[in-house]
């Protein structure tokens, strides 16, 4: 083989070589499993006469995977109810998406008027939580608002209660 590849979060990045010259590779997948590392896809590997064969493998990394993140699987998309609700001054909105993607979540009144934007960038899949500080905007009046999010395709809106 002649390149073994490591994922770094974003990107596979070469970590060591093997026979060969290191002509090409294509991982298409890695696996923890029992604190090991299963890379497997199609790596050039070079014969006796040197001309390059596409090859398969499933290779097992030697050393123990002690950086993976035990993380909880986000299989749905989620928009909770913010807590607290009614809220004076400041209130958490929290979300859940099982893709990444350019990510917005904003808050508007009850004519449409955007408020405030508290997300408008690209977030992993995951979990996650923003706070609302009503007290921050001067001009916000008791009433109802509402925070809106957006992810790929997945848009929902939901009703809070500002008290003042």
């Amino acid at each position: 083989m002649n390149r073994i590849t490591a994922w770094d979060g974003s990107n596979f990045k070469k970590i060591g070589t093997g026979i060969g010259n290191g002509v090409n590779y294509d991982v298409r997948a890695l696996v923890v499993f029992n604190n090991r590392i299963f890379i497997g896809g199609s790596f050039y590997q070079v014969n006796v006469g040197y001309n390059p064969l596409d090859s398969y493998y499933l290779v097992e990394w030697d050393e123990l995977a002690t950086k993976v993140k035990n993380e909880k699987v986000v299989n749905d998309f989620q928009l909770s109810q913010n807590y607290p609700n009614p809220f004076n001054p400041s209130t958490k909105i929290s979300w859940q998406s099982p893709v990444s993607g350019h990510t917005t979540l904003k808050v508007y009144d009850v004519l449409g008027n955007e408020i405030a934007t508290l997300v408008d960038e690209y977030k992993n899949a995951g979990s996650y939580e923003v706070e609302f500080n009503a007290g921050q905007i001067s001009s916000l009046s008791s009433g109802v608002y509402f925070y809106k999010i957006q992810t790929g395709y997945f848009v929902q809106t939901k009703k809070m209660i500002l008290t003042k």
